[in-house]
């Protein structure tokens, strides 16, 4: 139904921009600038309690810590992995396509930007100052820290802590599953507008380049780089796939690795065969923190909202960003978009207009659906490897 709603909202668009009515283009500028208000209010705390939630609800004992660390290696690994890739698809199609870009675009930077400087800014000296900047790495790093010293307190303490942590988390998603609730209405202002000030069809095509820069990333990802790494291992990709398949559908039509859990823990543990204490400790927290797709979206869409408003990164810049999005996408897993309000908050904190983060809105569904199967076949990949680890170890 929801889809159908966004829909129906790109055909109403299409016709305000027919009726050519200024009245309706103010109407919609007044709901999209609504949006993104709302848009900038909820994503830097959604994205902070999800960490510290996250993390404070770890258990702590030698054998948890030897699985940990390994689970924590393979989602880095696979991750960053994912990032370098959508860094090299989006150097080799180039989205932006300078040559097409309307020159009535505002450059957000200048000659004298020091990329640097602004990494050195994102550090924080004060606890509040973080989220009234939004400070996207500073409130991760913070996340990370107070995560990491609620585990390291008594386990009375740390529950009291976790169940606080997680209480806010949970408020704040109902307030983003009510947002989420009016994206028809936001996608109907974004595309009014966009038509309304479209000077040519270079916005399309380069959107379109956007969109075929992501899915390539995240198939080569999923068919080529995640097959390969447990074939390395000694695990047969095809076997593994079959095993796991109704759970990837799930996952493709839910558009949510938690709510697909269930299902491949049954998959994993019935049909491949890995041990209760291994999956039922492993996957929950891939489902949380391994989000091969996420970071590759977060990667791309950065770098083409950012240089479609004008602003331009060097190669160094640009590989700097290849951990900045895997910082990112770790705990992103049960937020509603949870990569594109992660996206939203780097935007913000760079200063970059978000104009057009509402033109990705009406293709986002997909981009999602697909995301979250890759996301849950990567977290199948680093079950296996690391149970293949543990056979070999006993």
């Amino acid at each position: 139904m929801h889809r159908f709603a966004i829909l129906f909202s790109i055909l109403l668009a299409i016709v305000a921009y027919y009726l050519n009515n200024e009245v309706v283009f103010e109407v919609a500028k007044l709901f999209s600038d609504i949006f993104i208000s709302l848009l900038k209010l909820i994503s830097l705390p959604l994205v902070f309690l999800s960490i510290v939630s996250t993390i404070s609800g770890l258990k702590d004992s030698i054998e948890i810590k030897t699985l940990l660390k390994k689970t924590l290696f393979y989602t880095l690994l696979t991750t960053i992995i994912a990032a370098f890739v959508a860094l090299s698809f989006y150097l080799l199609m180039d989205p932006v396509r300078k040559n097409f870009i309307s020159n009535t675009i505002e450059s957000v930077s200048d000659g004298n930007y020091n990329y640097f400087s602004y990494l050195k800014s994102l550090i924080p000296s004060n606890f509040v100052q973080v989220f009234l900047e939004n400070n996207v790495i500073g409130s991760i790093l913070i996340a990370f820290l107070m995560g990491g010293a609620v585990i390291s307190l008594s386990r009375e303490k740390q529950d009291i802590l976790h169940q606080v942590f997680s209480a806010l988390f949970d408020a704040l998603l109902k307030i983003a599953q009510g947002l989420l609730k009016f994206i028809p209405l936001a996608v109907w202002s974004f595309i009014t507008c966009f038509l309304h000030e479209l000077k040519g069809g270079s916005e399309f095509h380069s959107l379109l380049w956007y969109f075929a820069c992501i899915m390539s990333a995240n198939f080569v990802q999923a068919f080529l780089v995640l097959p390969l790494l447990i074939w390395y291992k000694g695990i047969s990709p095809i076997q593994t796939l079959k095993g796991v398949m109704p759970a990837l559908t799930l996952a493709f039509f839910s558009k949510s690795s938690s709510a697909t859990l269930p299902t491949t823990i049954d998959c994993v543990q019935n049909k491949l065969k890995v041990p209760k204490k291994l999956s039922s400790f492993i996957l929950p927290i891939c489902t949380t923190i391994n989000m091969n797709a996420c970071a590759a979206f977060i990667l791309i869409t950065v770098m083409f909202v950012a240089e479609m408003n004008g602003h331009t990164f060097s190669l160094s810049e640009m590989f700097i960003w290849i951990f900045l999005a895997t910082g990112a996408a770790i705990g992103n897993a049960g937020v509603p978009m949870g990569c594109y309000f992660m996206a939203t908050s780097y935007l913000v904190s760079m200063n970059v207009p978000l104009y057009i983060m509402g033109l990705i809105l009406p293709i986002y569904t997909i981009i999602d659906m697909c995301e979250t199967a890759i996301n849950v076949w990567s977290d199948v990949c680093v079950t296996q490897i690391i149970n293949k680890e543990c056979k070999g170890e006993t």
